[in-house]
């Protein structure tokens, strides 16, 4: 069940050493698509640095159920994703989308609504010149780029978005190709992460 609004978000737990240990955001998101809830722990990621970067020394592990983005590119290919979609050109020229179940991309404090269990993909669309995403850039490391007027952010549980001409898709900071439309669904509850 997504968490709702005031409640407290993961239990205390333990970590057993026979469960996968991950190093990625896309290493994530291909055992949950394979795997479900089982439980795994992961070392790095945005969605790792959403949650707070794990338990310090002698703090008790937390278990943290999460969404899964699940991805269809114009050409019919699936993918799926535990942190965010990116679709941009390079240094973000253009007409850019990021799909967000994580509140980091690369360092970047891109969605600082978002959260990994609530059922929701927060999504910002916008296009900015030079001046603007430089500007927005310095903004970004703390999440105070928002609201801006060039940018449109929308939070639901689908998106569709078209792009006028093939643009680059990372999906968990991989290149999967060109698109000039992209779905994007949420999969609520679909994992279960220790840190």
């Amino acid at each position: 069940m997504v968490i709702g609004k005031g409640s407290s978000y993961g239990f205390e737990s333990s970590i057993d050493p026979t469960w996968p240990t991950l190093r990625t955001d896309a290493q994530l998101a291909r055992h949950i698509a394979e795997k479900g809830s089982d439980p795994c722990t992961i070392t790095g990621g945005d969605l790792l640095a959403t949650l707070g970067g794990g338990a310090p020394a002698g703090v008790s592990h937390r278990a943290y159920p999460v969404d899964l983005l699940e991805i269809e590119l114009e050409d019919g290919s699936l993918h799926v994703a535990a942190a965010h979609v990116v679709v941009r050109r390079r240094l973000w020229a253009g007409v850019f989308l990021a799909a967000m179940n994580a509140a980091y991309v690369d360092g970047l404090y891109l969605g600082p609504r978002s959260h990994p269990n609530d059922g929701l993909v927060d999504t910002t669309v916008g296009q900015l010149g030079l001046q603007q995403r430089l500007m927005a850039k310095k903004r970004a490391i703390t999440g105070v780029h928002l609201p801006h007027p060039g940018l449109k952010m929308t939070r639901k549980p689908e998106v569709v978005h078209s792009f006028e001409r093939g643009t680059p898709v990372r999906v968990d900071g991989v290149l999967v190709g060109e698109t000039t439309r992209i779905k994007v669904v949420v999969r609520p509850d679909a994992g279960l992460v220790v840190v």
